[in-house]
């Protein structure tokens, strides 16, 4: 279950959020027990009149207090992540990966392979297979399916190229391989 960046691991905990107007009524039901102060002039006063007075209700923001924690307990059960990544393609089917390795990404080219690492990774440890193919090769010929380390390898040797990119014959290329059932492309 996602929601915008937050998303939960275990989302059907969030049902037990269902169970606070309960625990409101339970809290009006029983309030808690005053604590008694001595207050050492007044005692000649407290010996003329003994009275013990309870509270019909427990103080409105004590009450909301307790639901706050309440909820924010069901929220911490809930697994809660933030920014969740994307989910791999379905069993069966390929991790498609194009990387622009033109000149211009030279500036960011390490956030392109820390990125393309941590998919190839997520693929590997699930089984699915990778395609990878780069915008400035001159020859994209094997672009895969390839297993993780393969892929991580030619990720590792690519670099970026001073070269005019083709991105169509690329796009071309990787709608060419069979990817499998659910595809997904990155």
């Amino acid at each position: 279950m996602s929601w915008l960046p937050l998303s939960f691991g275990a989302p059907m905990v969030l049902w037990g959020l269902l169970a606070l107007p309960v625990i409101w009524w339970l809290l009006r039901l029983t309030p808690p027990k005053p604590q008694t102060e001595i207050f050492p002039p007044l005692k000649i006063l407290a010996r003329v009149l003994k009275r013990e007075e309870t509270p019909q209700q427990s103080p409105w923001w004590l009450t909301l207090l307790r639901l706050l924690m309440a909820a924010l307990i069901v929220a911490a059960l809930a697994d809660p992540v933030f920014n969740p990544r994307e989910k791999l393609p379905a069993e069966g089917a390929a991790l498609a990966l194009v990387i622009d390795n033109d000149w211009a990404s030279a500036a960011d080219w390490g956030k392109r392979v820390a990125t393309a690492e941590r998919l190839i990774n997520d693929a590997g440890s699930n089984g699915v297979p990778v395609v990878i193919a780069f915008t400035a090769e001159k020859a994209n010929a094997e672009i895969g399916p390839f297993d993780a380390a393969t892929a991580l390898d030619r990720l590792r040797a690519a670099k970026p190229r001073p070269i005019p990119t083709d991105r169509p014959a690329v796009g071309a290329g990787i709608v060419d391989q069979p990817l499998g059932g659910g595809d997904a492309f990155a």
